[in-house]
């Protein structure tokens, strides 16, 4: 038979609670502790991301989930209006500015709307958008170089070529009225320039007029989640009709996902390790917080057992027991999570530059994050712990019998027959009641040293990237010094390169312990002939469509696809920076030897990634030399126009030799 008792019990529960008031301020205090251990641990983390990520959408360029590239305007509306589509911004790149002024860091001439700017960030200082046919805006710098005063009004005369990333229109020069400027950026990889649409049609109407296709149009959006970008933009790439592995039909729809995000980089990126070693800190934070707040209760239920064995005995049943225990946890909760998610948040937010100075963060600038999920996900660990800790208590409380409450004493079972007399003394007195109950003596000890170790590990998992390590991986020397084209990957001739004096003014003013020279063979670049496997196996291969892409445009020796290689030469003291995996580099010391050593892939921790369809030291290798050819158009064989799409731009040897290493 049911009895109707709930609100009996929670009345008892309610004056038990406001019995015990001392003990409910230990346990508030304690639950606090943990809601802030835990709030303030995820204000840490999600600040730090939230910093990372800021700093890397910065570098990219914008932050906009991801892209629907060369788009129509059928295709634009048909994305716009889908459901998981939140906001989309359209950009047009006209032109680009790579000399001059803007060899170090190249400027781009294109038209944004009003979500593409601010997603670019594209925070104008002064003045509005362009809107008028010459109207432009750009920032500070840009200015600076151009000889612009930041002043609204003022004349800028640009020089730049008209180019869509896959099309050359040649070069143009247009004087525009500045009506906005912003300050510049310096991790921003280029200097945009913006400039109106009405300016940008009435561009392409010219460039049409002379043989180009209509601009590229990309468009920019915000999905309702960044959880999973590359499966929702494939999602609505699908649901549209459209697919991106045929880049010859119809259909045809390429798409790029935000890196930045590093939900983006965890899909593509997915470690197991990685994830358990989180699971296992996360497992931690919880245990510490559940030693903390059990340790309270436990101490709590001790001191009313024999409450609770004088409740059994006017019929309360165990469950009941339970209830109200719990009941009281859940009221201690409301009282201290609140206050712990505030103060957790605060000690967060003071802690982020702290632990930023800490990481090679620190000379980004500081995010400190206020997402709703920090505070949804500190409550709810609290709560759990909080639950988890009243069940052990809860439990004890439920079996003890009303006799054996009312004879119980905590004091442990002790063996020795032989009783030893000393003075009395505070400290002996602590220590010996330590020894009453050892069980929970260690708990606590655990919890308090966990809670150090917590601290330990979160400086440690902080601070453990060092700079120096990850550089060794990326770079043999403190400096290198080159001409910009090098630093560009545009180096393709002996103008990109540095002079003997150059060399020679860079050693007399400078004290080098060690130093060396690279040099690489100019023009058009040699060619080796892969098998198709060998080909998909090459690390800078690119995403599967886009291996089909160049598969299809590859000239073809039989059944061998054509692949470019980059010969490089290193004097003595470059070589001996080389780390050797297999086989010698000895024989690359012999002017008159032909011998070759190829590069490989490590990853982080050094290992070669695969090298299955590498040649093996002893393999002979054949390397095509151009000696004549020219640009061609894949799709017809002739010569390459101004008109002709980056894409199908392909180089045709019309003669060459062979030489073999």
């Amino acid at each position: 038979m049911r009895v109707k008792n709930r609100k009996t019990i929670w009345n008892l529960s309610l004056k038990s609670f406001r019995a015990s008031g001392k003990r409910n301020l230990i346990a508030v205090v304690a639950i606090v502790l943990t809601t802030v251990l835990f709030t303030s641990l995820f204000t840490i983390v999600m600040s730090l991301n939230e910093s990372y990520q800021t700093y890397t959408f910065r570098q990219i360029g914008g932050y906009a989930h991801g892209t629907f590239k060369d788009v129509t305007d059928k295709q634009a509306e048909e994305i716009k209006g889908h459901k998981k589509v939140k906001a989309a911004g359209e950009r047009i790149v006209a032109g680009i500015i790579a000399e001059g002024v803007f060899a170090r860091v190249p400027a781009e001439v294109s038209y944004m709307d009003e979500n593409d700017t601010k997603w670019s960030y594209i925070d104008l200082k002064e003045g509005r958008e362009p809107e008028g046919k010459k109207e432009i805006i750009l920032d500070d710098a840009a200015l600076e170089l151009l000889g612009v005063t930041p002043e609204l009004g003022a004349e800028v005369t640009l020089t730049y070529q008209v180019s869509d990333k896959k099309q050359n229109g040649g070069v143009r020069t247009d004087t525009f009225t500045l009506v906005g400027w912003w300050e510049y950026d310096p991790v921003m990889p280029v200097h945009y320039i913006n400039v109106s649409r009405a300016y940008m049609e009435e561009l392409e109407r010219d460039m049409t007029g002379e043989g180009l296709e209509p601009f590229r149009r990309d468009l920019n959006v915000m999905l309702s989640s960044s959880l999973d970008i590359d499966g929702t933009m494939e999602e609505i790439e699908e649901d549209l009709g459209y697919q991106r592995d045929d880049p010859g039909a119809d259909t045809y729809l390429n798409y790029g996902v935000n890196w930045g995000y590093t939900t983006a980089q965890a899909a593509a990126e997915l470690d197991p390790g990685l994830l358990a070693a989180m699971a296992a800190f996360l497992l931690l934070v919880i245990f510490t917080g559940y030693l903390i707040i059990y340790n309270i209760f436990q101490i709590s239920v001790t001191g009313d057992i024999r409450y609770y064995g004088l409740l059994k005995t006017i019929g309360v049943t165990p469950r009941q027991l339970r209830r109200i225990i719990r009941q009281q946890a859940l009221l201690l909760c409301g009282i201290g999570c609140p206050l712990g998610l505030i103060a957790g948040w605060l000690v967060g937010s003071g802690l982020v530059p702290v632990v930023l100075a800490r990481t090679s963060l620190e000379t980004i600038r500081t995010e400190v994050s206020s997402s709703p999920l920090i505070f949804a996900a500190s409550a709810l660990f609290a709560v759990a712990t909080v639950l988890l800790s009243c069940g052990r208590p809860g439990r004890m409380a439920a079996k003890v019998s009303p006799v054996e409450a009312v004879k119980y004493t905590e004091t442990g079972i002790s063996s020795r027959k032989e009783r030893r007399s000393s003075r009395a003394g505070i400290g002996g007195m602590a220590f010996a009641n330590l020894g009453r109950n050892k069980k929970r003596t260690a708990l606590v000890v655990i919890s308090l040293s966990l809670s150090v170790v917590l601290l330990a590990l979160t400086f440690q998992f902080t601070g453990g990237f060092s700079m120096e390590k990850y550089l060794e991986q990326k770079t043999c020397a403190d400096f290198i010094v080159g001409n910009t084209d090098y630093f560009r990957f545009q180096a393709n001739g002996p103008e990109s390169g540095l002079t003997g004096e150059t060399v020679e003014q860079i050693r007399e003013n400078t004290e080098e312990a060690d130093a060396g020279q690279a040099w690489a063979v100019p023009g058009v670049k040699p060619n080796v002939w892969l098998d198709e496997e060998q080909f998909r196996s090459l690390p800078f291969a690119g995403p599967e469509e886009q291996v089909n892409q160049e598969l299809q445009i590859r000239e073809k020796r039989g059944d061998k696809i054509q692949a470019s290689l980059q010969p490089e030469g290193m004097d003595d003291a470059l070589l001996d920076k080389l780390t050797v995996l297999e086989g010698s580099l000895e024989p690359l010391r012999d002017p008159e030897g032909r011998a070759i050593a190829l590069p490989v892939e490590t990853d982080d921790y050094g290992t070669p990634q695969m090298t299955e369809h590498y040649p093996k030291p002893g393999d002979k290798l054949t390397v095509t030399y151009v000696d004549e050819g020219y640009y061609a158009d894949s799709r017809t064989g002739e010569p390459v126009t101004d008109a002709t799409p980056e894409e199908y731009v392909q180089y045709h040897i019309e003669k060459s030799h062979d030489v073999e290493y």
